[in-house]
């Protein structure tokens, strides 16, 4: 009876002991809970709300130079034309409901597209938690003036966003809030929304028109004049030398007019030849030149081919503007060209392509 009756209480004494862990445990787990939840509380919201992204109207964004350095390095494209030591900011002015505007460093239309997922990425970013507190480490963490990079999100007077961006990592991008010290891991940041340089904030626009309703197309190179004009199908004449006569393009093939046609229905530049002049790059005299009409004589489109720029791409103007372009090779060889390039491939040139088909099918 004895040995029972203490069996029963060691029984009791462990079932009341457990009962006390499982409540220290859980009340531990409670209070870990409730300290997460006011750290989280304690964060800094930098999250923007979808009306307040609407009314954004100015965008100041400066890119510091060991950014531009590490690009120019990486891509001989890349802002090589700036500086070494200087930073670059871009100020994107809004003009209409989903219109911008580049206003510096140069004052040109701005890439609408671009612009919005800028403004979109406000609503996804969000911190995650705080790195340090003070000033102390913004060097360590790429945050201090001149080495992050800063965007700065107005509606009229008031500062939106005011952001400072640094170094990356498995913690999140690091960010430093304006009129606020500390470094914070942030979520939700894509940088290349952000490091565009100019070139990337830039309308790229040079032509756009409807191609079903081009009916008569000019091209002026070293070849001679070519001339297509749309009736039911197209008809091309070409004319070798000035005073000759016009002659019909042998093996003339119409389809070609429409691959040239549709080259140049919405073409975009490469780059921008600001500061060039037409003398120095073969614009005051051109090489080649296109002239595309649309029916009824409701527009009329000019480009103007000059010397290469970089690579095969060439320098163009269009329609009387002062702005020079730079454009992929693949659009202006249609310009340059001879007749071959609106013929029919000859028997014997057809029977070579289909041997080199037959040839790397086989290799295949």
């Amino acid at each position: 009876d004895s040995s029972k009756k203490l069996y029963i209480a060691l029984a009791v004494l462990l079932a009341l002991g457990g009962g006390l862990y499982l409540q220290q445990k859980n009340a531990a787990k409670e209070a870990q809970s409730y300290s997460y939840a006011a750290k989280q509380a304690d964060l800094p919201q930098v999250t923007v709300d979808e009306d307040t992204r609407k009314a954004i109207d100015s965008i100041e964004l400066t890119r510091p130079p060991e950014e531009k350095k590490t690009e120019n390095e990486e891509s001989d494209d890349a802002n090589s034309d700036l500086p070494e030591g200087d930073s670059e900011t871009v100020v994107l002015s809004k003009k209409g409901e989903d219109e911008w505007e580049l206003t510096s460093p140069v004052k040109y239309a701005a890439n609408a597209s671009n612009v919005k997922s800028l403004v979109d990425n406000l609503g996804k970013l969000k911190v995650s938690e705080q790195v340090s507190a003070g000033a102390a480490e913004y060097e360590k963490w790429g945050l201090a003036d001149g080495k992050a990079l800063h965007a700065v999100f107005k509606k009229g007077d008031e500062v939106v966003a005011d952001l400072y961006f640094g170094e990356s990592g498995g913690r999140g991008q690091m960010v430093r809030i304006g009129g606020q010290e500390g470094v914070y891991a942030l979520k939700g940041y894509s940088k290349y929304l952000y490091s565009r340089d100019t070139k990337g904030w830039r309308d790229k626009t040079v032509l756009k028109f409807d191609d079903t309703a081009v009916e008569k197309v000019t091209i002026q190179n070293e070849n001679g004049v070519f001339a297509f004009v749309k009736g039911d199908a197209w008809k091309g004449t070409h004319t070798k030398a000035e005073g000759a006569p016009a002659k019909d393009i042998e093996r003339f093939k119409p389809s070609k007019v429409d691959d040239m046609v549709r080259a140049y229905k919405a073409l975009n530049a490469a780059d921008f030849g600001d500061g060039k002049q037409p003398s120095e790059i073969g614009l005051e005299k051109p090489t080649a030149t296109v002239t595309i009409e649309l029916k009824g004589g409701t527009a009329k489109h000019v480009i103007e081919v000059g010397d290469n720029s970089e690579g095969t791409s060439r320098w163009v103007k269009t329609n009387g503007s002062d702005q020079i372009f730079s454009v992929s090779s693949w659009t202006v060889d249609w310009a340059t060209a001879d007749a071959t390039k609106f013929q029919e491939k000859k028997e014997d040139e057809k029977a070579e392509g289909d041997s080199k088909d037959v040839e790397a099918k086989a290799e295949k």
